[in-house]
C-alpha cells in the first residue's frame, strides 16, 4: 500500500484516521472533515483498488487481516499514535480488525453504519452478492464527468467542492466513458473477505470505547439492524449506539452536520 494520504486540520490535535467504504475513496470524507478540522487532525487513505490506489493482485490480499497489517504499517510510518479510527461500511469492518489486532495504536472507534452486520442486511447469499457486483460495475457508465456529476447531484441533499472531489475520486475514464474506479475483481474480493472474516470474530479483542452511529433507512431491515446491534453490544459492552433519523447507509453524506456534532460530543465525553 503506497503512502499517499489526505490530511486536514492541525497535527497538534487528536488524530482521527478515516477509512472509507467499498467503492468509495479517501476524499469522500472531505465534507465531514471540513466540519470538524478545527478540532482534530484528520487523515484518510484510498484503500487498495479504490480512488487512485492500485488494486492488490490476489483475493486473499483483501482479507481484513491482511489489509489492516498494511494499514498498521502505514499509520506507524506517519508517526501517528493513539488514533481514533472512524470507519464507514467496509471501513468500519477494517477499523474493528485494526483495533483488535493492533490495540497499542488505537484510542477509540467510531463506526459509521458499519461493522455490526454479520450477514448481508438484504439477505442475499454470497453468490447473489457477487452476481450483483458484476451487474452493477458493468452498469455504471457515463459519457462524461459532467454527466456523472449531474447524476450524483440529483441524489445529494447538499453539494460543495469537497463533495464533488469525493465523488470524482470514485470514478475513472476508460475507453471514452466514466466508469467506477473499483473493478469487479476488487469488489468481489472485498465482499469475500468480509464474508470470510466477519467482525464477530474480532469483537472480543476490541477493548476500547466504541461509538456506532447507525442509519434508520430502509425501514424494512430495522428488525435485522436491532438484532445485529444487540449482538455487537453484548460482545463489546463498552459500545454506544446512536441512531440518526432519516438516514441511509451513506449516513455521513446524508447528515454531515449531525455526524460532526455526534463525533465531537462523544469524543469530548468518552476520550
Amino acid at each position: 500500500m503506497e503512502s499517499d494520504y489526505y490530511e486536514w486540520g492541525n497535527r497538534n490535535n487528536q488524530t482521527l484516521v478515516f477509512l472509507h467504504g467499498m467503492g468509495s475513496a479517501g476524499l469522500s470524507f472531505g465534507e465531514l472533515a471540513k466540519l470538524i478540522m478545527n478540532n482534530y487532525h484528520i487523515v484518510s487513505f484510498d484503500l487498495p483498488g479504490h480512488g487512485g490506489k492500485a488494486p492488490l493482485p490476489n483475493e486473499k490480499d483483501y482479507l481484513p487481516t491482511s489489509i489492516v497489517e498494511n494499514l498498521s504499517i502505514l499509520i506507524e510510518s506517519l508517526g501517528l499514535t493513539n488514533v481514533i479510527l472512524v470507519g464507514h461500511s467496509w471501513g468500519a469492518h477494517l477499523a474493528l480488525y485494526l483495533a483488535g489486532l493492533h490495540p497499542k495504536k488505537v484510542k477509540g472507534l467510531i463506526l459509521l453504519d458499519g461493522g455490526y452486520f454479520q450477514q448481508d442486511p438484504v439477505g442475499d447469499s454470497l453468490e447473489k452478492q457477487l452476481e450483483n457486483i458484476d451487474v452493477f460495475t458493468e452498469k455504471v457508465r457515463y459519457p462524461s464527468r459532467e454527466a456523472f456529476l449531474e447524476s450524483e447531484k440529483e441524489d445529494s441533499p447538499t453539494w460543495s467542492k469537497e463533495i464533488e472531489a469525493g465523488r470524482l475520486a470514485q470514478v475513472i475514464e476508460f475507453d471514452g466513458e466514466i466508469r467506477l474506479a473499483i473493478s469487479s475483481f476488487t469488489a468481489k474480493a472485498v465482499t469475500k473477505g468480509i464474508y470470510q472474516e466477519q467482525t464477530a470474530n474480532i469483537f472480543p479483542k476490541v477493548l476500547f470505547p466504541v461509538l456506532l452511529i447507525r442509519s434508520t433507512l430502509p425501514v424494512e431491515v430495522e428488525d435485522d439492524r436491532r438484532t445485529a446491534i444487540e449482538y455487537l453490544v453484548k460482545n463489546i459492552p463498552q459500545a454506544e449506539v446512536q441512531a440518526i433519523p432519516n438516514t441511509s447507509h451513506d449516513i455521513y453524506r446524508d447528515a454531515p452536520e449531525t455526524i460532526a456534532c455526534k463525533i465531537n460530543e462523544w469524543i469530548n465525553r468518552k476520550l
